[in-house]
């Protein structure tokens, strides 16, 4: 079978298998997959930077510190990233989290992110500050692939962004629509819809 290619990603099956049940939202899952922080391109980490007061003033006083907001001494060279280059958030005690630690820019409490609060008061389209994987997670894009992640939710205690129902069961590609069309654009998923109907 040919292989099936939108804005350049190979679309593997697995994108096609049954969902166990809606998207669920953060207030749901209480933000489960932020417990191993995330990489993110080097190039976002300095925007992070340069938007310091932003979002520091967003976190709580022992997470405002931008200089410890990432792993510096890490390292991770891939063509996923854009520069080129990714290096890992900080990960921070959180007694909220089943796993006892979380990303440095959840906030504790209501469980948002500070990144993705931070683009409305510094006018950015979504995901702005947010990491690329963070905004289209589960769905994954990596190596010209574009995949359902089963990785990371064996990691994080099945979090999957799905949560069970009775009702009829659909396409993990329609439940993450709006993942996917980060992923190859509107366009994309135009033409990704015409080929997959």
């Amino acid at each position: 079978m040919k292989p099936l290619i939108v804005a350049g990603l190979q679309i593997n099956a697995n994108m096609f298998g049954a969902a166990r049940g809606p998207r669920c939202e953060p207030s749901q899952c209480r933000a489960a997959c932020c417990a191993n922080g995330i990489w993110l391109d080097e190039q976002l980490a300095d925007r992070i930077r340069l938007h310091a007061d932003t979002v520091a003033a967003l976190l709580p006083p022992d997470r405002d510190d931008p200089d410890a907001w990432f792993e510096t001494d890490e390292e991770m060279l891939s063509d996923d990233f854009p520069s080129g280059r990714g290096i890992p958030t900080a990960v921070v005690d959180d007694p909220d989290d089943p796993d006892g630690h979380t990303c440095v820019f959840l906030r504790p409490g209501d469980r948002l992110c500070a990144l993705h609060m931070a683009n409305e008061p510094l006018g950015l389209a979504y995901p702005g500050l947010k990491p690329f994987d963070c905004a289209t997670y589960p769905v994954l894009r990596s190596d010209g692939e574009l995949l359902m992640d089963e990785e990371s939710p064996d990691q994080l205690d099945g979090a999957d962004c799905q949560h069970a129902t009775g009702g009829p069961r659909l396409r993990l590609i329609d439940v993450f629509r709006g993942e996917v069309t980060l992923c190859v654009g509107e366009d994309g998923w135009e033409a990704l819809s015409r080929r997959i109907r």
